[in-house]
C-alpha cells in the first residue's frame, strides 16, 4: 500500500508541475495506523507554500514546522527547517518520512489534497490570491491551530497597514514577472483583480493591462509597447536587476523601470504591507 501511494504521489507530482508551469502522511507501519489528528491538535505541520510558512510564524507556531518548500526564507528560523522539494516538485517519499499530521497546501495542490483525502491524511487547502483570500486564510489557520485571537489581531494590523496611499498622479503600471534571464521571452503581466493589483491601487497606481480572461496574461513585444505604461516594475530573481534588457522594446515614450527582487513580492500573506511601501516609493516618489 506504502508503494502504491508513493507511486501514485510521483505521477501526481509532475502531472501538476506540467500543468502549473509558471514566482502524505503516515507512519510507515502501515494504513491501518492512519487516524486523523484532528481532534489533537497538530504538532507536526508541513508547508508547501512561503506564505503558509510565513503565516505558521505568525501564528506563533513555527516549532511545530517540520517541513518547507527549498524557496522558504522568511523568517530566518525557517533556514533550519528540513525541505521537502518546491512549490510542486515535492519528494513524496522525504515528505512521508516527517510524518505529519498536518500538510498545508494552496489551491495548486487541489490533486495532492485528493490522493490525501484518499488515505485519511489531513491537509488544509489555503487561497492566497488576493488580499481578501489572505485574511480569511489566516482566520482559517488561527482556527486550527488553536491561534484565533492571534489571526484576529494580525488580521486587524494588516488592514491596518494596507490603506491606501496618497499620489501626486496616477501613472499607468505594468508590473511583470517571469521573464527569462537577459531575454524578455516568456513575460507574464498581473492583470486587474490580482493581488499584486491590488497592492498597486493602494499604492496610488492603475494598472496598465485591461481585464481580460487571464489573471496573469503572456506579454509579447507588441502588446508591450501598445500598452505604453508610465512605469514598469520588473519582478526578477536577486541577481538579475539589469535595466538593459528592456533596450530591446521599441517604446514610443520610454517608462520608468524598476527591477524589484524582493522575495515578498511572491508570497502573497503577512509581508504585504512591505509590498505596499515598495510599490508605493517606486511609482509615486
Amino acid at each position: 500500500m506504502l508503494k502504491k501511494l508513493l507511486k501514485s504521489l510521483k505521477m501526481l507530482t509532475k502531472t501538476t508541475y506540467i500543468f502549473c508551469l509558471l514566482f502524505f502522511l503516515f507512519s510507515t507501519t502501515g494504513c491501518k495506523n492512519i487516524t486523523s489528528s484532528h481532534n489533537h491538535g497538530q504538532q507536526r505541520i508541513i508547508s508547501l507554500s512561503p506564505s503558509l510558512t510565513q503565516m505558521v510564524f505568525k501564528l506563533d507556531s513555527g516549532k511545530k514546522l517540520v517541513g518547507v518548500t527549498r524557496y522558504d526564507y522568511f523568517p530566518s528560523e525557517v533556514k533550519k527547517i528540513p525541505k521537502v522539494g518546491g512549490f510542486l516538485d515535492v519528494d513524496p517519499e522525504r515528505l512521508l518520512s516527517f510524518k505529519p499530521d498536518l500538510v498545508l497546501l494552496t489551491e495548486m495542490h487541489l490533486d495532492l489534497k485528493r490522493k490525501l483525502d484518499k488515505y485519511n491524511i489531513e491537509s488544509l487547502v489555503l487561497k492566497t490570491r488576493s488580499i481578501e483570500e489572505v485574511y480569511k486564510s489566516l482566520k482559517q489557520l488561527g482556527k486550527k491551530l488553536n491561534k484565533s485571537t492571534l489571526a484576529k489581531k494580525l488580521i486587524v494590523s494588516l488592514k491596518k497597514n494596507l490603506k491606501p496611499k496618497s499620489c501626486k498622479s496616477k501613472p499607468r503600471v505594468l508590473i511583470t514577472l517571469g521573464h527569462a534571464d537577459n531575454s524578455l521571452k516568456n513575460i507574464v503581466a498581473a492583470g486587474p483583480g490580482t493581488y499584486l493589483d491590488q497592492l498597486l491601487k493602494l499604492a496610488g497606481g492603475k494598472n496598465a493591462v485591461n481585464k481580460g480572461p487571464a489573471s496573469y496574461p503572456n506579454l509579447g513585444l507588441e502588446s508591450i509597447v501598445q500598452l505604453s505604461p508610465d512605469i514598469i516594475l520588473d519582478i526578477v530573481k536577486t541577481g538579475n536587476e539589469k535595466k538593459d534588457v528592456w533596450t530591446k522594446v521599441p517604446f514610443k515614450n520610454e517608462p520608468k523601470i524598476f527591477p524589484l527582487s524582493s522575495p515578498h513580492i511572491s508570497s502573497p500573506g503577512v509581508k504585504m504591507p512591505e509590498v505596499l511601501n515598495l510599490f508605493h516609493n517606486k511609482i509615486c516618489k
